[in-house]
């Protein structure tokens, strides 16, 4: 019997403000998360954020690099994705560090990192979108 996709569902505050939820297969979480006292909005889709940057884990594995230099440029795009996925709250100085890491090993992990992250359906803010560009494009 064939599987059904999942249906895609949305919920939306009825005054246009506060928390909106989307969802199927992939879940996306928009407008503002009140954690006890702290309200961030956040708009990371972690779904597509992980699917932009799956071809950098297959490009580290091909680099002609020893073994130590593969596993800091992972460690590296996790810092990255790990910042990106704070949404508003991400410090995109820290991001920037990473990325210049990254392009001392591999010019080539930078600009597909910065593709990842400029990419709008991973969901990174404003300033982590061009400090990633200008990264890739330094790179180029």
């Amino acid at each position: 019997m064939a599987k059904k996709p999942a249906k895609k569902t949305s919920r939306r505050n009825k005054s246009g403000a506060g928390l909106s939820i989307s969802g199927g297969r992939d879940v996306s979480v928009g407008g503002d998360v009140v954690m006890g006292n702290k309200t961030t909005t956040t708009t990371v889709n972690l779904s597509a954020l992980d699917k932009a940057l799956q071809p950098v884990q297959q490009k580290i594995d091909a680099l002609p690099v020893a073994p130590d230099a593969k596993a800091e440029l992972k460690e590296n795009v996790q810092k990255i994705r790990d910042e990106v996925k704070k949404g508003d709250q991400a410090d995109p100085a820290r991001v920037e560090r990473w990325l210049k890491f990254i392009g001392a090993i591999s010019g080539d992990i930078v600009q597909v990192v910065g593709a990842a992250l400029v990419n709008p359906a991973a969901g990174a803010g404003t300033a982590i979108r061009l400090i990633a560009k200008k990264a890739a494009e330094g790179q180029a």
